[in-house]
């Protein structure tokens, strides 16, 4: 009777300790990233900032988002159990810091100019001689610098833009999905002179010490809503191809 009231006991708390878990508010820190998340008005927004407040909803998830410098919303992620960060390159470096909830998106990295007339360059390391702007605690930056280049850090992704139409850099180094919308928000058009071979997964970066339970719900929860979507796609083309 004793062996039985203990199990029930243990039971009884795992069961206590995972809805503990479910109903904990979730810190979610991103930065300005459009079209992956920005901010509109009050309102985090963006295309995986939506895909992650689904996955919530799904995984019946509470959620606070957050804008703030990008190198502070790493070191949060790192010092809070209940936080995460997105959208995160996923890299050797960072694999162990974090547990990992995606893929959200993808993109290539790419070398931007404002001006036409730059002819393209082979691979990245050919713009040796150019100054690039980056950002810093940045990955696409750190896989820049890598190659050999000449990278100037800021803190902020809009200013690069910036300095590049003040000419104190040469070219902006941003997402190939990315880069171009910040600058046509802006009124810009940026012209492409050098892409990576490497396509880059961005992800939701989340504390070591968070409940397995969660990051395997919203693991689940992601893979299950751009399934959906898929499937929405795939009936679409469906029923646009002629009935022969």
């Amino acid at each position: 009777m004793s062996k039985i009231l203990t199990v029930f006991a243990v039971m009884l708390l795992t069961s206590s300790l995972a809805s503990a878990a479910v109903n904990q508010l979730i810190n979610l820190y991103t930065e300005e990233y459009p079209p992956w998340n920005y901010t509109s008005g009050q309102a985090v927004i963006g295309l995986n900032t939506k895909l992650i407040r689904q996955a919530l909803i799904q995984s019946e998830l509470q959620g606070h988002f957050l804008v703030i410098p990008w190198g502070r919303a790493q070191r949060l992620t790192q010092a809070e159990q209940y936080s995460c960060f997105y959208s995160a390159v996923r890299t050797a470096e960072r694999e162990e810091i974090y547990q990992w909830i995606g893929p959200l998106s993808r993109e290539y990295v790419q070398l931007f100019s404002l001006n036409p007339e730059v002819l393209p360059f082979y691979a990245l390391a050919a713009a040796k001689d150019f100054v690039i702007g980056g950002q810093t605690e940045d990955a696409y930056t750190d896989y820049v610098a890598q190659q050999g280049l000449r990278v100037e850090r800021v803190a902020e992704i809009p200013t690069n833009l910036s300095m590049l139409q003040l000419g104190r850099i040469d070219l902006w180094l941003a997402g190939s999905v990315g880069g171009p919308y910040i600058a046509a928000k802006k009124g810009l058009q940026l012209f492409p002179v050098a892409t990576s071979e490497t396509l880059f997964e961005l992800w939701l970066a989340c504390n070591k010490q968070m409940p397995q339970q969660i990051i395997e719900q919203l693991n689940r929860s992601i893979k299950a809503i751009k399934q959906a979507e898929l499937d929405t796609l795939e009936e679409k083309a469906d029923k646009s191809l002629p009935a022969w």
